[in-house]
């Protein structure tokens, strides 16, 4: 399987643009010497920090909205008869207005973890959006440590090494999941403002624990394109993964997941999408002004 060409290499459509990971274009197989990523920091290098791209990593994080915040607190699950496993997933994001829930975590009876949140920028056009995807190019892997100051390192063409929320781990994307993968149709009719789904999964595990028993995790990205904005909902299934139609479960120690990890996830996705579609916007807002 190519997973750079599913997951990362979106065919790019100026009218309906999805973003994309701009990676440091090796793979996973390619790393020899795991000192290669201990020496890693969420530090920018000189040659980083010299780029004009340096400020957008200076404005740091971008607060997510007051809703996703209180969505994602540690003691604030929702009740699970209102998330779902993949498989429902087209019947429950496909429909007018979307799923109801847009941000929040649990565990469902099964024991997998459920965590999802949903960033909308107003004002974000196509125009926009395309605006930075065909011109925001940082050297390095500035690209990536601005996406989330503090927390991004570096993205692979497969893998990602990071914080999301319990400490620096390495995330190994190792299967694309599409639209036709999960049953979605190729242009749903129910939510008229969706224009695509990408996704994975993920073998997670500690960056300096590589032997570690991985958490298996399954993540949908959803893109809507409003005439008000622009809107990414990132959706977590934490204990499987999603293979040939149905749900593989793999939880840890065949226990339940615990709550923290998919409260982490959807926390970070939070963070992390607030903050990208801050940039897009600060970007535009720069190259207007050239």
């Amino acid at each position: 399987m190519n997973l750079q060409e599913e997951k990362w290499n979106i065919p790019f459509d100026r009218e309906h643009p999805i973003p994309f990971v701009k990676h440091c274009r090796r793979s996973f197989s390619e790393i020899t010497d795991r000192e290669e990523l201990y020496s890693l920091s969420c530090e920018l290098t000189e040659n980083e920090k010299a780029s004009p791209y340096a400020k957008y990593f200076s404005l740091g994080p971008a607060y997510p909205c007051p809703e996703n915040i209180r969505a994602t607190e540690y003691d604030t699950p929702v009740d699970s008869a209102r998330a779902f496993m993949i498989e429902d997933y087209p019947k429950r994001m496909n429909v007018e207005g979307c799923s109801e829930l847009k941000t929040g975590y649990c565990v469902l009876p099964n024991g997998v973890g459920f965590g999802t949140a949903t960033t909308f920028m107003p004002g974000c056009s196509a125009e926009v959006m395309t605006n930075f995807i065909d011109h925001f190019n940082p050297p390095e892997d500035l690209f990536y440590k601005a996406w989330l100051p503090g927390a991004h390192i570096r993205h692979y063409e497969d893998m990602a090494v990071e914080d999301v929320g319990f400490g620096m781990v390495q995330l190994r994307f190792i299967e694309g999941l599409t639209a036709e993968k999960i049953g979605m149709p190729k242009n749903p009719q129910g939510d008229r403002y969706n224009i695509g789904i990408t996704g994975a999964n993920i073998l997670c595990v500690p960056l300096h624990q590589p032997d570690a028993e991985p958490l298996h995790i399954s993540e949908l990205c959803y893109y809507r394109l409003m005439p008000e904005g622009y809107e990414m909902r990132v959706t977590f299934w934490v204990g499987m993964h999603f293979k040939d139609g149905k749900s593989v479960l793999h939880l840890p120690d065949g226990k339940a997941v615990n709550p923290m990890i998919p409260a982490a996830l959807a926390r970070h996705s939070a963070w992390e999408t607030a903050t990208y579609m801050r940039n897009v916007m600060a970007f535009w807002e720069d190259c207007k002004m050239k």
